[in-house]
């Protein structure tokens, strides 16, 4: 079990960049973490430079309720909203997997050994507001330019 959600944070984008950095495609994702500046604050903010998608991930040890309101409110600005759970709490957000259906948010568990599971995943949509997607767009471009620098 996580102790914190920002050990999770670390945890998961650990897992996103070996991942991508595996299959040779790292350099085609941008991923950012607690930015400010939207609708809410997401945890991890991830964009495809080939198709401009935004996916977005909010973290939670326990609080599945709170995590599903939200990553629906990051609908607002991405394409994909997921909610990540630590594994050792899933059993009761199991019973509500419904919900995540219902309102297309998609549920991940991960270990402390740093494994992933993807319990659900959604339909990618047309982000709710067309100026928010544009300025989170921009935050992980000017994000990507800094890193460059």
């Amino acid at each position: 079990m996580f102790e914190t959600e920002h050990e999770m944070v670390i945890a998961l984008i650990s897992i996103l960049e070996n991942k991508l950095l595996s299959i040779n495609h790292a350099r085609d994702f941008i991923i950012m973490k607690e930015v400010e500046g939207l609708v809410g604050r997401p945890d991890i903010l991830l964009k495809s430079k080939k198709t401009k998608k935004i996916i977005t991930i909010e973290l939670k040890l326990k609080n599945w309720k709170r995590a599903l309101a939200q990553a629906y409110k990051y609908k607002f600005f991405s394409d994909i909203s997921y909610v990540c759970m630590d594994e050792s709490n899933i059993d009761s957000v199991m019973k509500h997997l419904d919900m995540f259906k219902k309102y297309n948010i998609g549920l991940i568990t991960i270990s402390k050994t740093k494994k992933i599971n993807i319990v659900f995943k959604p339909v990618a949509t047309e982000p709710y507001v067309k100026d928010l997607y544009e300025k989170a767009l921009l935050k992980l471009n000017n994000f990507e330019v800094n890193a460059l620098s």
